[in-house]
């Protein structure tokens, strides 16, 4: 479908194409299946806007003061270290990233970014694998907190980069879509 088609298909009602899946609307999910469901669909939507981006492209801002795809992208990643896995399950481990959450490594590609990614959501994919319930406490020394507020805070976190990440590759390329 084309974007004027798509245009005219909004325009009468119908629901756009989405080239990421998001959870069924009109099926039955509890609160754990839904939440890791938005999850996903969240978590594809950002590589998605990674998609087909040469290195330049990557690190390109919008402004000075801006975040190219590529630093929001890594920034997602440590996020999901920080809340799932420092936070949450009280894993001990060197914390000197947290000075880099917004910066992309000199030489990284956008296969370096997204797999970077994709590792971080895989480690805290087996901290929710292993939660039974969303009103499990935090273990960490950092701030007491619960799974259902991490999961729920990571949710709007990347919900929010997602928005600035759409006007970055709109402005860039012109490639609009999630």
């Amino acid at each position: 479908m084309n974007e004027s088609s798509k245009a005219g298909a909004a325009q009468q009602g119908a629901r756009p194409e989405l080239t990421v899946p998001r959870p069924e609307e009109s099926a039955p999910a509890d609160e754990m299946a839904m939440a890791r469901g938005w999850l996903t669909h969240l978590r594809e939507g950002a590589i998605f806007k990674l998609e087909d981006l040469d290195d330049d492209q990557l690190r390109w801002k919008p402004a000075p003061d801006a975040n190219s795809l590529g630093v929001v992208v890594v920034h997602l990643g440590y996020a999901e270290r920080l809340w799932f896995r420092a936070i949450f399950a009280g894993e001990e481990m060197d914390m000197s990233w947290r000075t880099r959450m917004f910066e992309l490594p000199d030489g990284w590609s956008t296969d370096d970014v997204i797999a970077f990614y994709r590792a971080e959501t895989a480690a805290a994919d087996r901290i929710l694998d292993a939660a039974d319930s969303f009103d499990l406490a935090s273990s960490g020394p950092f701030r007491p907190t619960t799974l259902r507020w991490v999961v729920f805070h990571l949710i709007e976190e990347i919900a929010r980069h997602l928005g600035h990440m759409d006007i970055t590759r709109e402005l860039l390329d012109g490639a609009t879509g999630r």
